[in-house]
Order: structure tokens, then C-alpha cells, then sequence
């Protein structure tokens, strides 16, 4: 019996001394068995503009995340199509994942970021069951284009009253601004750019009328010049400005060498001008008329002597006055928005007549603005358009829901501004897809506005 016991013992004693050997262990940390949650883009991918074309799109989570799981389950596209990249973890923490792409994006385009929920984290887990409605994380931004002439240009807008200038710079940023007139005005006057980009042109709509002439690079004012009274719509060339009196139903020809009114076109049957452009093509100017009556008349003036003329019938829609012109940049097709109402025409400066008509629409013409390819046009309440110079038809439609005043395109046509009085903002615009980007506010109750071709 004690052998028995004796036997017994040493195995127990044996058993605890190899226990006693083997190395401590604890309980196993448990499996985290909840899903990631998705936390937010970085923030050069949420709404941001004039973004690298090479720059990676960030994404943040609350637990580390397989990278590898994100080659199906993301996409990055803008109009153009989809851009292909790398995935990898963030340096500072795992559960940033970093799309690289492996080529550069578009210039000037939105690019729409989408994560779906296939995404794993580092144990196998997806953001989303199989079973629930895969609704991508979302995120859109801008990239840097041609704005100007290589580079960043400058915005600018005048008040209602015809007294302020406004600068924006870098896109959206308000800079600065300067007075234009201390004297009473009848409300605002057109303001245009030369095409070398050289200067501001604003008339000055006074009892004794002037045009006022700004440096857009450092908006010093280089001149005033005295014109006819009344000055309100403008066409400008590199080495003229023509400025149509609605007062005194003349037009003042300025040369901008020498800052003088060189010309004074007046017109002893009756005819009352009211819109103006000219094209290099014809060499010719073409004047609307703001005489009652007639307001569906187009007079066709000579530029090299002012002298000779002829008229052409029915240029609007409905025989009304027009409210904007814009010619395209080859001087072929002039742009008629007409005054109070939905209508357009497009007159052809090679036949001298009207090609095309049509009726948005919507409400009633405000604005339009001319690139290489399209005419945009902008109504009272906030729609814009856009129409293709070449097929004469709408290929684009934003409804900005607010009261708009004036529009301008950026000069490589890949951003609109759109003038919203209301709220002092512009509506800043990608014009290839015709979704809104941002806006800039600005200090005054605006009315006009116009962009740099050069940068700054």
C-alpha cells in the first residue's frame, strides 16, 4: 500500500515539475469581430480645388485596414474616365489607406472619389455586410488646369452701383478692392477684358460719361476717358474699345494706345444703338438697336471708316431689344439673348441673317459669356446653359436655384463664375460637367463680372 501512495506521489511531483517548465500563457487577446467604420477623406479630396494632378487620395478608418481589398472596391473617374493607381497603409497609422495614382489626372476636371463597402479591415471584416445596400462613401474634387495663361487668374466683379471693383484671387479668395467712380451712377455698366489680357474696361454709366481702365495684374487704375453720356455696353479689341451711349445714342471709339476717344460714330436717321460687338473676320461692327419700334434691327457699320452701313430685320425672336451679344472667337456666329424673355438667335456674320433660333424655356435671359467651343448663357433665376457654338443645340443645363446676374468663363473653358446678388457670391462652376464646385463671397451687392486671361 505505501509503494502504491509512494508511486502516486511521484508522478503528481513529476507532472508539476514539467508543468512548472512550460512557458507562461495567458488568455488569447479575442478576435475583434466588428466591422471598420469608415471615417472621412483627407482633406484635399473633400471639395477641394486646383488640386494636383498626381495627388493621392486619402482615406480614414478606425482600425486597420487590408489594402489589398480596395483594388475592387474603389474607384476614382472623372469625364474622362477612371484613373488607375496603387494602395498602401499610411506611415503614421495604419488605418489610413493612400490611393496613388499611376497617372496623372485630367487638368481642370471633377473627379469623383468612390469607397465601397467590400473594403476589409486587417481581420477579414468588410465595412458593410453582404447583405446591406452597398451605397458607396463618397467625395469630388477639382484639379489644377489653364485657368489663364499658365497659371491662376483673377476674378472680377463690379457692384450694382457702378462704384466698386472687386478682385478674387486664387480661384475663391477674396484680395482687394478699389473704387471706380465717386460720382453718382445709373446703375452699373458692362466691364470687359482686353484679349491680351492687359486691361479692364468699365463704363461708367454717368450724366458725363467716362470709361474707366484698370491694370488687372495690380487693379491700379492706368485712365478715365471721357465718352458720350450714358456709357453701358462695351466690346473691346487689343487696340480699341467700343462703347455704346445709350444717352446719347452714340458710339465712342477709344483707342487704348493712346487713351483718346478717336471716333465718335453718330447716327443722323434716328437709329438708337444699344449692343455692340466686331469681328475680325468682316472687319465689321454689328449694333443692336434700342429704338422702339425697331428693336429687331441690326445695323452692320464699317470698322475701317464708320461710314458705311446697312441694316438687317428681325434678329431676335420676337422683335424685342437684346439684353447681351457674344461673338465667337472666329467672328462667324454672334449670340443674341433677348431682353424680358426665354428667347436666342444666332446670326451668322457670312450670310447676314439669322441661322438658328430657340426658347430655353426657363425664365428670362440675364447674361452670356463665349468660350472656344461654347456660348453659356445665364437666366434671372439662376439657370445656365450651356450651348454648342458648332451645332447651335444645348448640350448642358445647371439650375442654380437663385437670382443671377452675370456670368464669364475662365479662357481655357473649364471654369464658369456666375454673379448670385442676393448672398454677394459667385457660383464658381466646372464647365465640363456643369456641377457646381464651390463659391467666392465677396464685400458689395454684385452685378458684373470678368476673368483674367493671364496669370498673376
Amino acid at each position: 500500500m505505501k509503494r502504491i501512495v509512494y508511486y502516486f506521489l511521484l508522478i503528481v511531483m513529476f507532472f508539476s515539475i514539467w508543468q512548472a517548465c512550460l512557458p507562461d500563457r495567458m488568455a488569447p487577446d479575442p478576435i475583434d469581430i466588428s466591422r471598420p467604420g469608415f471615417i472621412g477623406f483627407g482633406l484635399n479630396d473633400s471639395s477641394g480645388i486646383n488640386i494636383a494632378l498626381d495627388d493621392p487620395v486619402i482615406m480614414i478608418f478606425n482600425k486597420k485596414m487590408d489594402p489589398n481589398s480596395f483594388q475592387d472596391n474603389f474607384i476614382l473617374e472623372s469625364i474622362s474616365g477612371e484613373i488607375n493607381g496603387t494602395f498602401s497603409l499610411g506611415d503614421m497609422a495604419d488605418s489610413v489607406v493612400i490611393f496613388t495614382p499611376s497617372e496623372d489626372m485630367h487638368t481642370a476636371e471633377v473627379y469623383k472619389a468612390n469607397v465601397y463597402g467590400g473594403v476589409r479591415d486587417a481581420n477579414g471584416y468588410s465595412l458593410l455586410s453582404p447583405n446591406d445596400p452597398d451605397i458607396p462613401q463618397t467625395t469630388s474634387f477639382f484639379t489644377t488646369g489653364d485657368y489663364a495663361e499658365n497659371g491662376m487668374i483673377h476674378v472680377f466683379f463690379v457692384d450694382r452701383n457702378g462704384i466698386e471693383l472687386f478682385m478674387v484671387q486664387n480661384l475663391d479668395s477674396f484680395a482687394t478692392s478699389t473704387t471706380i467712380t465717386n460720382e453718382t451712377t445709373f446703375g452699373s455698366g458692362e466691364v470687359r477684358i482686353t484679349p491680351d489680357g492687359s486691361k479692364i474696361v468699365i463704363a461708367n454709366r454717368l450724366a458725363a460719361g467716362t470709361i474707366s481702365i484698370f491694370d488687372p495684374a495690380t487693379l491700379d487704375e492706368i485712365t478715365t476717358v471721357n465718352v458720350g453720356v450714358g456709357p453701358e455696353h462695351l466690346f473691346l479689341t487689343n487696340d480699341f474699345a467700343y462703347v455704346v451711349n445709350l444717352s446719347a445714342r452714340t458710339i465712342s471709339v477709344v483707342d487704348l494706345n493712346s487713351f483718346t476717344e478717336s471716333e465718335v460714330i453718330e447716327f443722323t436717321d434716328g437709329f438708337r444703338p444699344r449692343d455692340i460687338v466686331y469681328s475680325a473676320a468682316t472687319e465689321k461692327l454689328y449694333v443692336s438697336s434700342n429704338l422702339s419700334g425697331d428693336y429687331g434691327t441690326m445695323r452692320v457699320i464699317d470698322a475701317n471708316d464708320f461710314n458705311s452701313y446697312y441694316d438687317v430685320e428681325n434678329i431676335t425672336p420676337d422683335n424685342r431689344q437684346t439684353v447681351d451679344m457674344e461673338i465667337s472667337k472666329d467672328g462667324a456666329y454672334i449670340f443674341i439673348a433677348e431682353f424680358n424673355t426665354s428667347g436666342l438667335s444666332v446670326f451668322s456674320t457670312a450670310v447676314d441673317s439669322v441661322i438658328a433660333t430657340m426658347d430655353h424655356g426657363t425664365s428670362k435671359n440675364e447674361d452670356g459669356a463665349i468660350s472656344e467651343d461654347f456660348y453659356y448663357l445665364v437666366t434671372n433665376d439662376g439657370t445656365v446653359f450651356k450651348i454648342d457654338i458648332s451645332t447651335k443645340a444645348i448640350v448642358g443645363q445647371l439650375a442654380l436655384g437663385t437670382t443671377s446676374a452675370a456670368i464669364d468663363v475662365t479662357a481655357a473653358d473649364e471654369m464658369l463664375y456666375v454673379v448670385t446678388p442676393n448672398d454677394s457670391t459667385a457660383q464658381i462652376i466646372a464647365s465640363s460637367t456643369m456641377t457646381i464646385l464651390r463659391d467666392c463671397k465677396v464685400p458689395g451687392i454684385l452685378k458684373r463680372v470678368v476673368i483674367s486671361v493671364n496669370n498673376y
